[in-house]
């Protein structure tokens, strides 16, 4: 199959205005989380690639970690509009790696999915490629940065309901409801709600051991993907977890074929 052009810019487009709106909402809490961090930074891995993920807990002067979220700001929005090229893609994820790392106590699923979707896409090509350039080496690159983005997700979806069905309160039903008395995430009105609290449970561990299958046909593609819309709004606007929810969603044209970005809701009656 040729590379689906249109889902990659518009993962490049999402992926590029989550980074953009991440860090701006980040702004008001920046003292804390970039400029003199409220937790001690964790200490840096051994070897010579610490030197770039961890540079603002290692070998940088104070307040450079600012300026780089300004920088990445910057570039993100113009990636946004512009062309994605690898190089700016490559500056975006050396700095937003040492910022995740550096502010690790706001660190998140969805951070760590955007860092590693963000080092694949230095390998995406920034246009259309022609006829003749998907003959060319350089399109087996391009492959395989797409599959490696595509299986990703996937991967990040079935490790996350697979660690949940180990534990001891999803597979019971209970770990809705125990989140939901948690301050820090709320809501405890649904704990209150013991049925709706076990039917959410049972609900999110379903969807996200079914996404991996699911979306590798069209016909299903659409509807889990839609169910997966719902889900990261609802659970990020319930629980406070948006960002989160957000990140998820920039990735998810990666899986759609050209044609195929409108609303999930219109099934076609083809097949994949």
């Amino acid at each position: 199959m040729n590379l689906p052009w249109r889902s990659v810019r518009w993962l490049q487009r999402l992926v590029h205005l989550w980074l953009f709106g991440y860090l701006l909402s980040s702004l008001p809490a920046a003292e804390w989380l970039w400029t003199d961090p409220a937790v001690p930074s964790l200490p840096a891995p051994p070897g010579v690639a610490a030197m770039l993920t961890h540079a603002f807990s290692t070998w940088a002067p104070p307040g450079t970690a600012i300026i780089a979220v300004v920088l990445v700001m910057v570039l993100a929005l113009r990636s946004v509009f512009l062309p994605s090229r690898w190089y700016i893609t490559l500056v975006e994820w050396g700095l937003f790696n040492g910022l995740v790392n550096y502010a690790w106590l706001d660190s998140t699923g969805g951070h760590q999915l955007i860092a590693n979707v963000l080092f694949w896409m230095i390998l995406l090509p920034a246009r259309e490629p022609g006829e003749s350039a998907r003959r060319h080496p350089e399109d087996v690159m391009h492959r395989v940065a797409f599959w490696v983005i595509r299986l990703q997700l996937l991967l990040v979806y079935a490790v996350t309901g697979l660690e949940k069905l180990m534990g001891a309160y999803w597979p019971s039903g209970e770990a809705v409801g125990i989140i939901a008395t948690d301050t820090r995430y709320g809501p405890a009105w649904l704990a209150a709600v013991p049925l709706l609290a076990t039917t959410v449970n049972y609900a999110v561990l379903l969807f996200q051991l079914t996404f991996p299958i699911a979306v590798w046909w069209r016909r299903t593609r659409h509807w889990w993907m839609a169910m997966g819309i719902l889900f990261h709004l609802s659970t990020g606007l319930t629980f406070g977890i948006l960002d989160m929810g957000l990140a998820f969603l920039a990735v998810y044209p990666i899986w759609f074929r050209d044609g195929e970005m409108g609303l999930p809701v219109h099934v076609r009656n083809e097949g994949r």
